[in-house]
């Protein structure tokens, strides 16, 4: 059952935060401009006559700062949904990027380069009355966010159409809502499916667990998108991924016996500065997901990068790179020895062309918008 929030209740927290905390009121003070900016580039960019409408949700602005928050998802959400865009000939439908209700607003992405801006959920139901078709993609960690953000208009909305079709963007495996969950959101939506980031969980397993059609995304990133650079261009550089994990601290002592070996945590950066950093480093660790951005995107630079084998994420062809380790343990016990041995053009080169080959068999620019196009046809990988 769907719990609307209840406008009377929100409009008394909304009162009483204004009261206690001054970062409230600079927040609404910071928004009222934002709020004027988004109803007058509503009717300018889109039709409010279409009969079909695409829905992107990303997460709302830091509440002190009102800053946007760049990560590896919401690069992914705002690339697929300027794909989107560009496949109208394909879907017809008018395509926007929202935040939720209860999200704190802001106009536009500012960390990476893009031409999408960003809008509230609440202008949508009053702005695209005639739409008849809805689609809604959601990312796996605001699921539950989103259940519990619909007001009862939102629902009545929702319910007028003739088609609603809700689509879980499965980015990262350990956030998916449980499959109950995905239940829930079938009494909102008669078509709901899932669409994957990678090929591990995009299989007929996990069809049969969440009992929905799931189809394979992959991401933005594919190698034409990098500055390349061979061996004897880069720096003695190690990036690191700033995901927190127990052996974090000891790896990262280990590597400073590395004689001349630069350490820089990837933090305070925009995507545009990440992407330079990237392509003058030599090396790259991942205390992530290990087959993810910290990874791929330094391989795609020229680097060798280095990551612990995860079985949710990385696929099995990948245990053959003698830089992908069973355990944190054996990294930390080989990883300067190796940085020490392929610290060479021929055999630096050699083990980034190993690793490049393989993520370049996942990750290709045509193949993904290709994924994103079948979508919309509703050629799902399973269905």
């Amino acid at each position: 059952m769907i719990e609307p929030g209840s406008k009377t209740l929100n409009f008394f927290k909304t009162i009483y935060r204004l009261m206690v905390y001054g970062n409230e009121r600079r927040k609404q003070a910071r928004e009222i401009p934002i709020r004027i900016r988004q109803n007058r580039l509503l009717p300018e960019l889109f039709n409010r006559n279409s009969k079909k409408l695409i829905i992107f949700f990303v997460p709302g602005a830091d509440w002190k700062s009102g800053k946007d928050r760049i990560s590896g998802g919401v690069l992914s959400i705002v690339s697929i949904c300027e794909e989107t865009v560009s496949l109208k000939n394909i879907h017809d439908a008018e395509t926007i990027l929202c935040t939720l209700r209860a999200d704190h607003h802001f106009l536009k992405h500012q960390t990476f380069v893009n031409k999408t801006p960003v809008f509230r959920f609440g202008q949508i139901p009053f702005f695209f009355r005639q739409a008849e078709e809805v689609t809604l993609h959601v990312p796996e960690f605001m699921v539950t966010s989103f259940l519990s953000s619909l007001r009862t208009d939102d629902v009545k909305w929702l319910k007028r159409k003739k088609k609603v079709h809700i689509n879980i963007m499965n980015q990262n495996i350990s956030l998916m809502p449980p499959p109950k969950t995905v239940e829930t959101l079938k009494l909102l939506a008669p078509i709901t499916t899932i669409t994957t980031a990678h090929q591990k969980y995009c299989t007929r397993e996990f069809r049969t667990l969440y009992g929905v059609p799931i189809h394979k995304f992959s991401v933005w990133i594919s190698p034409e998108k990098y500055v390349y650079k061979k061996w004897h261009q880069k720096e003695d550089l190690i990036v690191v991924s700033p995901d927190l994990h127990p052996a974090r601290e000891r790896i990262l002592e280990r590597l400073q016996r590395v004689k001349g070996l630069r350490i820089q945590v990837i933090q305070d950066l925009t995507y545009e500065a990440y992407k330079e950093l990237i392509s003058k480093a030599k090396w790259s660790l991942t205390f992530g997901e290990g087959l993810d951005g910290y990874f791929i995107e330094p391989v795609f630079s020229g680097a060798v990068s280095f990551a612990v084998y995860n079985e949710e994420f990385f696929t099995p062809d990948f245990r053959s790179l003698p830089t992908v380790y069973r355990s944190y343990d054996e990294l930390l016990e080989n990883i300067c020895v190796q940085i020490s041995e392929l610290n060479d053009a021929e055999k630096f080169e050699a083990h980034n062309k190993q690793q490049f080959d393989l993520c370049a068999r996942y990750y290709s620019h045509d193949t993904y918008r290709d994924n994103i196009k079948k979508f919309y046809q509703g050629l799902y990988t399973f269905s």
